[in-house]
């Protein structure tokens, strides 16, 4: 019989779904496990997981897919089930998920822990809408003047939305200053219209908007830095805003000027590990064959901030980035053998287009930035299109 300093050893070097498994083997090993979850001794370096729907499994059961092992775990989540939420996102172990009307709630695959956030209705641009009955029917977007920094009051037919359609256009982006089990966790969100920010804490009863300045608007990608603890967004332009939301009142600050003029593709900011800041341009076409948009040219640029100005890169000093709806992280290949050095694992997160067409098969694939080329990323026939799949490392906060 192993002894239990051993066993713990051997138990904090284990993925988490692999964890929970190993206090279920036999009764000597359940109170080491749990001396493991008590003390938090388990690998803070968990392998990169693709989370999603599987068609062979109940609506209520979400599918991780370990890049490392190509083991699949299946976890039952408690109501609303898992198939009817639209996952917008994925940070510090939690997905971030919305249910069927709309509401923002936060969702730890390993505990089955949930948070949720403030409802729509208390968005400075969204209001409730009823029908004849007075029974409630949905949500009505309202937009903002930029001279007179107010709301229209009056929307189109386009913007009376259903009480499910209104997720596709509130959390576009969403980032999480922490584990939002944690305390004083800052949740901030890119919306429509507009690509604007509002943000609020776990345990508020309101959204805030941003609109510290008029250029506030056509983010792309947000992220939150720990090193700093200020959030990054970029904008449309290549702009970069830092974004300071620990004091009273937000501060939005310029910290990269406007590089090019306006470029149709999708845009993502993140930070290394090392601490260089990088932009990835995402372009997509149409195939044919594949019924759905695919990505056809990605570009890397690392952010000189000092220099103002961005600088093509090929490598990654041999990390992989995950990048879709989740908060782009990085992971050391060396820890991950089945790994490729220098790429990116894509998931399809072009909002708008998963809700226009949401039978189209959501791209899965791998860059390799040595080589400019583009791998499918070979997964299980039974993976479903909703909700949209999404990297996601596991944590047990």
């Amino acid at each position: 019989m192993l002894q239990p300093c051993l066993l713990i050893r051997i138990f904090g070097t284990l993925d988490i779904p692999d964890l929970f498994s190993s206090g279920a083997v036999c009764r000597s090993w359940l109170p080491n496990y749990l001396v493991v979850r008590r003390l938090r001794l388990w690998s803070p370096n968990q392998s990169p997981c693709l989370v999603y729907s599987s068609g062979d499994r109940e609506a209520n059961t979400a599918t991780l897919h370990n890049l490392s092992t190509n083991k699949l775990y299946h976890i039952t989540l408690t109501e609303p089930a898992f198939r009817s939420r639209y996952v917008m996102g994925s940070s510090h172990g939690w997905l971030i998920t919305a249910d069927e009307q709309s509401n923002l709630i936060f969702v730890n695959p390993a505990t089955l822990a949930q948070i949720a956030m403030p409802p729509p209705e208390t968005m400075r641009n969204v209001r409730l809408r009823y029908n004849a009955e007075g029974e409630l029917d949905g949500y009505d977007l309202l937009y903002m003047d930029l001279s007179s920094r107010d709301f229209d009051t009056k929307t189109e037919p386009d913007d009376d939305l259903s009480l499910e359609e209104g997720r596709f256009y509130f959390y576009v982006r969403v980032a999480i200053s922490c584990d939002p089990s944690s305390g004083n966790c800052i949740v901030l969100r890119v919306h429509l219209p507009g690509y604007q920010l509002s943000y609020a804490r776990v345990g508020d009863t309101a959204w805030t908007w941003i609109d510290t300045d008029t250029e506030c608007w056509d983010y792309h990608g947000i992220i939150h830095s720990g090193h700093d603890g200020l959030f990054y967004a970029l904008r449309g332009n290549g702009t970069v805003h830092s974004i300071d939301l620990n004091g009273p009142s937000p501060v939005v600050k310029v910290i990269l000027k406007q590089m090019v003029p306006y470029i149709n593709s999708n845009k993502y900011i993140a930070r290394a590990p090392w601490g260089d800041f990088y932009q990835i341009w995402r372009h997509d076409d149409f195939s044919a064959e594949k019924d759905g948009k695919v990505t056809s040219k990605n570009f890397v640029y690392k952010i000189d901030f000092v220099g103002q100005k961005l600088v093509q890169v090929n490598s990654l000093r041999d990390h992989a980035l995950f990048i879709g709806f989740n908060s782009p992280f990085f992971v050391p290949v060396k820890d991950f053998c089945m790994l490729i050095p220098n790429s990116i694992y894509y998931t399809d997160d072009l909002h708008y287009y998963i809700f226009c067409h949401r039978i189209s098969l959501r791209e899965v694939v791998v860059f390799n930035m040595e080589d400019n080329s583009f791998t499918d990323l070979s997964l299980p026939n039974s993976r479903l299109n909703g909700p949209p799949p999404v990297w996601i490392r596991p944590s047990l906060t």
